[in-house]
């Protein structure tokens, strides 16, 4: 099992987009790539690693949620004739959005860093768990919902590793989708560390570590997030004020709070509040 490390950061000319963590799992079949990377030129590299550390040419990649620094280098795996395969919820919002997250990063990043990439979207499609068999080697596709709604765990079985995608990141602010809030992703989490055989996590970004405290780590900060949030909105609190007060400055340190966190706020209120008012809607009369 190799990572190939990227930035905590976001994509930036100084990175080349080299955002979050890539992995392989070494299979007698050839090895499992975990994310494509955000280039055709980042995975084109990913590509000549995976043949290198193992002297195969990968069986499969799989694309852990729909993050543009985890699939843009879909048009390289589609020229190597890797497969490529996510949950179909990933797919969907690939197609739906990802076009303009490509159009963004040529605009940030520039064509010279960009050249080759454009968005492939995976040939393969699942709707829930899969357990694959490879050479003997069991790789378990875990379908945990919470970053997004097609979000899926990468399970080595015979070592207990996983790779986990931005689901669980590791000294970086998980970044609320938009749409959606805190619970769910607390929920996938929760079932995540009842994981039978799990034991070491790959967060999306940073580092390795034992798969509690990761877990562990990622849910305080959404659980305060929401714990803030609801009780603003409870005093009466608008989604100003309620942003300009909600500061956790035990996770200032991590990456990207001022990026995410007044955003993460919003998001948060926002659903917090349709749940308000849609307890609050008067019963229909009879």
């Amino acid at each position: 099992m190799f990572v190939l490390p990227g930035s905590l950061e976001g994509p930036e000319p100084a990175n080349q987009d080299a955002v979050g963590n890539l992995g392989l799992i070494a299979t007698p079949a050839g090895p499992v790539m975990v994310q494509t990377g955000g280039s055709y030129r980042l995975a084109r590299w990913a590509l000549d690693q995976a043949r290198r550390l193992t002297g195969r040419r990968p069986a499969l990649a799989v694309i852990t949620q729909a993050r543009p620094e985890f699939l843009m280098g879909g048009a390289a795996f589609e020229e190597a004739g890797v497969p490529v395969l996510a949950h179909a919820a990933t797919a969907e919002l690939m197609a739906q959005r990802c076009n303009e997250c490509l159009r963004r990063l040529r605009a940030d990043l520039g064509e010279a860093v960009m050249r080759g990439t454009r968005l492939v979207l995976p040939q393969r499609r699942i709707d829930g768990d899969l357990a694959l068999e490879l050479g003997g080697r069991r790789i378990e596709l875990l379908h945990r919902p919470g970053h997004t709604s097609g979000d899926l765990v990468v399970l080595d079985a015979r070592s207990g590793a996983a790779f986990a995608g931005a689901l669980v990141p590791a000294g970086r602010i998980p970044e609320l989708d938009p749409g959606r809030e805190a619970a769910p992703w607390r929920a996938a989490l929760r079932q995540l560390a009842r994981q039978e055989g799990l034991r070491t996590l790959v967060p999306g970004y940073g580092e390795a570590g034992a798969a509690p405290a990761l877990i562990e780590a990622a849910d305080a900060y959404l659980a305060a997030l929401d714990t803030e949030v609801q009780a603003l909105l409870d005093a009466g609190a608008d989604l100003l004020e309620t942003q300009r007060r909600v500061e956790l400055p035990a996770w200032r340190h991590w990456a990207r709070y001022d990026a995410f966190h007044r955003r993460n706020v919003q998001r948060q209120y926002l659903a917090a509040e349709l749940r308000w008012l849609g307890a609050a809607e008067p019963a229909a009369p009879r």
